[in-house]
């Protein structure tokens, strides 16, 4: 595979990725907790897990908006997405949440410590983790032509404007998140199997942080795509969501 049609898959990749993980727009709250009857993620050999962390931006301290696990079983096609509110306590401390342990570093990537607080949380081994702000989120909501939602058109920059408004509300910043994430899936294949995404090679590495390396990173998710938007099926994390 030549360098050009890697960066087009590895750009692709991301894009998923980050969508299935990454802010909020403002929009109807969903009740929490709510499995809405989502299929639950099979578990056993060949899993493979993608953890997504969402930033406010890369110049330190950064605030962690979001975290979503995107978990799937090839060679089947369907992709499960977990999500947890930043706000979610540690169990044993009540007072001390995922989002106030989180930190990172370009040379040490996320904490270990807030990593191993999250595997007593969350279950899932992830294979990679990936990091992005919301420079990146805004860049990719304009690549794939905006979000329409309940009917309306949105660009990057006023989804980012929305998230303001909910900053402060993780749960309903969670909520939001599933709508969107529902909203952009829809978009993908209109976007082809391999569009030009030339325009989106300047967020790695100062907006984007992949624990792996390109090809490694692509091997893992290929076998997804194109996306099949039947086969995305996202929910909130909880005790009965757990594979």
């Amino acid at each position: 595979m030549g360098r050009r049609a890697q960066l087009k898959l590895l750009f692709l990749v991301i894009m998923v990725g980050f969508v299935l993980g990454l802010l909020s727009v403002v929009l109807d709250r969903l009740e929490a907790g709510d499995g809405g009857g989502t299929p639950t993620a099979p578990a056993g050999l060949g899993q493979t897990t993608l953890l997504v962390l969402g930033v406010d931006r890369f110049d330190q301290p950064s605030v962690l908006r979001a975290i979503w696990f995107v978990t799937f079983r090839p060679p089947g096609r369907s992709v499960f997405l977990y999500g947890l509110p930043t706000n979610a306590p540690i169990k044993g401390q009540d007072l001390v949440t995922l989002g106030a342990l989180f930190a990172w570093s370009s040379e040490r990537g996320v904490d270990p410590l807030f990593l191993d607080t999250l595997a007593r949380t969350v279950p899932l081994q992830p294979d990679a983790t990936v990091l992005m702000d919301e420079t990146a989120f805004a860049a990719l909501v304009d690549f794939v032509g905006g979000v329409e939602l309940n009917g309306t058109t949105f660009g990057g920059n006023e989804v980012l404007g929305f998230l303001s408004l909910v900053i402060e509300e993780p749960e309903a910043s969670l909520a939001s998140q599933s709508r969107l994430i529902e909203a952009m899936v829809r978009r993908l294949p209109a976007l082809g199997a391999l569009p030009d995404v030339s325009p989106l090679q300047w967020l790695v590495p100062d907006h984007a942080h992949l624990t792996l390396p390109v090809n490694q990173l692509i091997g893992l998710l290929s076998p997804l795509l194109p996306v099949d938007p039947t086969e995305v099926h996202v929910d909130r994390w909880s005790t009965q969501t757990a594979p």
